[in-house]
């Protein structure tokens, strides 16, 4: 005799796993949720635009044109340190203990993101071999070229996860760097700031509501 209220189907999931899964779902989802706060990336806008502009100010009245001041640049570079520490940790703390596909997609990510910014010194470097002005390789290449070369390649990543608030994002900074090629060694560092600055405060605004790196759920 055939019991009817016996489910056949072995695909069912029990009523037990079926809540431990949705519990196990939720934390996972909670903890990517803390994975980018918005603050933290408008505090790297604001860090960014502060940088940006310190260059700005300090090649502004150079005739002809020799380049960011050292202690200017080493200024940059040591906030922009601190801010990379600060959001090194706040990564390390929400995804500890985490593991699957979409950690390891974001540490391939962060390679390619990281290979692509060699493209800026690389060039620098061919023409600066190459006899070029000082206007080119300490001005107008480093300002526009990391915002076209590696913006494109967070336009590709940002395409291929249909990620809209990072895509847009992307786009405004190689617009910034498009307009930086062509205002001048100088200006290019604010039109590069600018540029950045709008990409990564926007990201926040785009990103305030909805769990940051967090993929929408395919619909049935």
């Amino acid at each position: 005799m055939v019991d009817e209220g016996r489910d056949d189907d072995p695909t069912a999931l029990d009523p037990l796993e079926a809540a431990s899964l949705l519990d196990k779902t939720e934390r996972d989802a909670r903890r990517q949720f803390s994975l980018r706060p918005p603050w933290i990336t408008a505090f790297m806008g604001l860090v960014v635009l502060v940088g940006y502009g310190g260059l700005w100010v300090s090649t502004r009245s150079q005739h002809p044109y020799k380049g960011p001041s050292l202690g200017v640049i080493g200024l940059v570079y040591a906030v922009v340190a601190i801010s990379i520490a600060l959001s090194v940790r706040v990564y390390r703390r929400a995804t500890a203990g985490i593991t699957g596909p979409s950690v390891r997609q974001q540490q391939m990510e962060g390679i390619a993101v990281l290979v692509s910014y060699l493209g800026s010194p690389v060039l620098q470097g061919a023409l600066k071999h190459a006899g070029a002005s000082n206007a080119i390789v300490y001005g107008i290449i480093p300002a526009a070229a990391p915002l076209i070369i590696v913006g494109t390649t967070m336009v590709g990543i940002a395409a291929s996860k249909a990620d809209r608030p990072q895509l847009v994002a992307a786009s405004a900074a190689v617009t910034g760097g498009v307009v930086a090629a062509f205002v001048g060694p100088s200006g290019a560092w604010l039109a590069a700031g600018i540029g950045l600055f709008v990409a990564v405060a926007g990201y926040a605004a785009m990103t305030g509501t909805r769990p940051a790196g967090f993929a929408q759920p395919p619909a049935a």
